[in-house]
């Protein structure tokens, strides 16, 4: 992280906890008080690798799940790599700006992702590296977000996905009903985007923007998760994060596999828990019917609405999900399910 925009934001009333993450509000109070007004911010639990090199858009092709081809300065998308048997190491959004191409991932997956992907580079001219220090990540959210992010850059596209940048900020339109935007520059423009539009909005913690993505059915997983599902199962075609049509790639042949025999047996839903005891990400579900050595699903993402309530993503068994009164596997919170904002296509169980 940028030790300058660390000291900014501390100097402007934020509290970094154990976790990385940043704080300016109480604990359940951006929940309570936002909702779909404008917010602002730091999104420094996100690093950004680039990924460069006159072999750069081949070596990825055989790297992603997705169509790297499809990929521009004004197209953005969602992908993942896998490892050989088609379990997911990482997720990520993928953008391009000025030829050279760039991951936004979770912190805790760098080093991982890096390592792995150096693996394949082989004899191909790429060079792969982490900016973080010399991008700052913002997210800007809410109904006027178009509106605040104009006096910064023309001609601003709205298009879920699409990419809109000058010499000086890059922002990409996130899905959501509620406009959203990641935000990439340099520190001094940082600062400078972040006290003119901070000061028409609510700041709100880290942490909400995560809330933001549960919301909206986006299960980013982090180093607790890495490896543990394909890419279905975190509903990564259905929201625009695989292509069946690109050429292969490490993993590809278990994915393909589970789309076109039919053997998908597990997506992610969005849920609601009621427990006394703090969920983890990684923690198992069950039923009531469960025996001791059997699990129904796994918390992907989880974010705390109110004491002892929180809202998740989780990867679940479908029939489970369906059928069965779920709970976590160490405990008898109550879980219920929630809409997301796309169907879940349970043909393929």
């Amino acid at each position: 992280m940028n030790n300058d925009w660390k000291n900014f934001l501390q100097n402007n009333g934020a509290k970094q906890g154990n976790n990385g993450l940043f704080a300016f509000n109480p604990p359940y109070s951006d929940y309570q008080n936002t909702k779909d007004n404008d917010c602002i911010s730091d999104l420094s639990y996100f690093s950004t690798v680039v990924i460069a090199g006159a072999d750069a858009n081949e070596f990825l092709q055989g790297q992603f799940t997705n169509d790297v081809n499809k990929v521009d300065e004004n197209n953005s998308q969602l992908s993942g790599f896998c490892n050989n048997k088609g379990r997911m190491i990482a997720n990520y959004r993928l953008f391009q700006h000025q030829s050279n191409y760039f991951i936004s991932l979770r912190n805790d997956l760098v080093e991982r992702s890096i390592n792995h992907l150096q693996n394949y580079v082989l004899r191909a001219e790429v060079g792969i590296q982490d900016i973080s220090e010399q991008l700052i990540h913002i997210g800007i959210s809410g109904k006027n977000a178009e509106t605040l992010l104009a006096s910064y850059i023309d001609n601003l596209n709205s298009t879920v996905d699409s990419v809109s940048s000058n010499d000086d900020y890059i922002a990409i339109r996130i899905a959501g009903s509620t406009p959203r935007y990641e935000i990439f520059c340099s520190f001094e423009h940082a600062v400078k985007l972040w006290e003119d539009i901070a000061a028409k909005t609510k700041i709100v913690n880290s942490d909400y923007w995560n809330y933001l993505n549960i919301k909206n059915g986006l299960p980013l997983i982090d180093s607790i998760t890495s490896e543990a599902f394909v890419p279905q199962m975190a509903n990564m075609e259905l929201i625009n994060g695989i292509s069946f049509e690109k050429g292969c790639y490490t993993g590809q042949e278990i994915v393909a596999r589970t789309h076109f025999l039919g053997k998908q047996k597990r997506r992610t839903y969005r849920i609601s828990i009621t427990s006394e005891t703090e969920p983890e990400v990684g923690e198992q579900l069950a039923t009531e019917t469960s025996t001791e050595n059997q699990y129904t699903g796994t918390l992907v993402t989880l974010y705390p609405i109110a004491k002892n309530k929180y809202e998740a993503l989780a990867v679940i068994q479908i029939k489970s999900a369906e059928e069965a009164k779920l709970k976590l596997k160490e405990s008898d919170a109550e879980i219920n399910l929630l809409d997301l904002p796309y169907s879940l296509i349970t043909s393929d169980a």
